[in-house]
């Protein structure tokens, strides 16, 4: 158990931790991914942007025969009011800094690197900036006004600088809107990263807990097995009784417990108790008393139960308390000797009806053990004979409530077992169950329903042939 723990908590850690680094990872290559967005991709986008404007202003100064730069402001102003929704500004520029023509309305003075006459606009400098409109990119790029008629032409012509220079501001937001999608998947992924680490935090920091609770899970499947192999085999008891047991928990374990078993006189055991509450607590304390009646030899049952009460009383808290019934079948003289320690009055079914007596009510014994330390026990005796069904259970049985607050009463387990009298006890105390399932309430029950079905048979002597 010990290593299917480490192993368990290993591999919980190791999940954790390549979470963790997946989520960090997701994290940081989306990071990576948006800024290379906002600071390459989109100034990429803006300068081609800006570059087409330059050269449609060219061909509209061409179409409209403009030749002097003071004169483009018209021509700005109409590409501006065609590009409104993405334009804020254009203005141009020449070598001594000036602004020559320009349309809308501009923000700063206009600067233009000396680097960037030389190399024509092989350095394009640009700008994020805040405009009434919201964040603008500001982009420069080279304009060529038009040559006039007659000038010539060639290659000289064509690589000499731009003697202006097109200062655009582009709506960033407009510019960007081409890979919105894409921020919108790198936001999406940063969040789900985001997500990733706080899961993996919760579940780093809820882990011992939840390991420990896995732990007890496992010790409690291995309670629940525990008890169900403590439960007696009709082929290891004896020749001269037939029985069959049944117990439901209402939690992960019972508090009742039963056994049957042949002492060492070959006279025949039969137990059954119920501990105050349930649970773990009460299963423990079942155990142990359960564990003192197998070391008694039964002679002496009065003095037994004595003793246990005593020990009881000693070890135990005084809200916890014990109800038992203890009998001892002897099939040498066919006698039941009992003790009813404030348990239900087990039911006995002659096969001769005619043959009940008022000893067969099982109200000799005394109080619960485990409150009264000196408490003391008295012993009855009933007569059995060949055939007699002996019906023992817990008051989960007779006390199971049906939605109406009915209880299943102990003169419908009479009826069941009448019904059912000529049929093995497997049968009977499976159709006894059965019928509390049915009548009581949907849903576990409330409390352990415990019972234990016994046929009398042959004896050596006494019995009745």
């Amino acid at each position: 158990m010990k290593s299917i723990r480490h192993y368990s908590r290993a591999g919980l850690v190791l999940s954790i931790v390549a979470g963790s680094t997946l989520a960090v990872l997701l994290c940081t290559q989306c990071v990576r991914s948006y800024l290379y967005v906002d600071r390459t991709l989109v100034p990429e986008e803006a300068r081609r942007e800006a570059e087409r404007h330059s050269a449609a202003l060219t061909s509209a100064a061409r179409s409209a025969g403009v030749t002097d730069p003071h004169g483009l402001s018209s021509v700005l102003e109409h590409a501006m009011d065609e590009a409104s929704d993405r334009l804020i500004w254009m203005r141009l520029a020449n070598q001594q800094g000036d602004v020559v023509a320009q349309a809308g309305t501009a923000i700063g003075e206009i600067k233009v690197p000396p680097r960037w006459w030389q190399g024509g606009n092989g350095e394009s400098p640009e700008r994020v900036i805040r405009t009434p409109r919201g964040r603008a990119i500001v982009m420069m790029v080279g304009f060529r006004m038009p040559r006039p008629a007659g000038e010539g032409s060639g290659r000289a012509a064509e690589l000499r600088p731009p003697p202006l220079a097109l200062e655009v501001a582009l709506d960033f937001d407009a510019v960007s809107g081409a890979f919105r999608r894409l921020r919108e998947n790198l936001v999406s992924g940063v969040a789900g990263a985001f997500a990733l680490i706080a899961a993996m935090a919760v579940i780093g920091f809820r882990a011992p807990s939840y390991l420990r609770g896995k732990y007890l899970e496992n010790e409690m499947a291995l309670a629940r097995r525990v008890q169900g192999d403590l439960l007696p085999k009709a082929a290891s008891v004896s020749p001269y009784v037939d029985f069959a047991a049944a117990a439901i928990a209402a939690d992960q374990v019972g508090g009742d417990f039963l056994d049957i078993f042949q002492n060492d006189s070959g006279s025949v055991s039969i137990v059954l108790g119920d501990v105050s509450g349930k649970g773990i607590s009460a299963a423990l304390l079942a155990s142990v008393v359960q564990g003192a009646i197998r070391s008694c030899s039964g002679a002496h049952l009065e003095v037994a139960c004595e003793r246990i009460n005593r020990m009881l009383c000693e070890k135990t808290a005084s809200e916890r308390f014990v109800t038992l019934f203890w009998g001892v079948f002897d099939p040498l003289t066919a006698t039941l000797r009992y003790v009813n320690a404030g348990h239900a009055a087990p039911l006995l079914q002659r096969a001769n009806p005619g043959q009940r007596t008022p000893a067969d009510r099982f109200d000799e014994g005394g109080p619960v053990l485990g409150v009264l330390p000196n408490a003391r026990y008295t012993c009855g005796a009933v007569q059995l004979s060949r055939g007699d069904i002996l019906v023992v259970f817990s008051d989960g049985v007779n006390e199971a409530a049906n939605p109406n607050d009915q209880e299943f009463g102990g003169e419908r387990i009479r009826q069941a077992v009448s019904e059912t009298q000529t049929e093995p006890p497997d049968d009977m105390c499976q159709r006894i169950m059965t019928r509390v399932a049915d009548f009581a309430a949907q849903g576990p029950p409330q409390d352990d329903r415990t019972l234990m079905v016994v046929r009398f048979l042959k004896s050596r002597a006494a019995m009745t042939a």
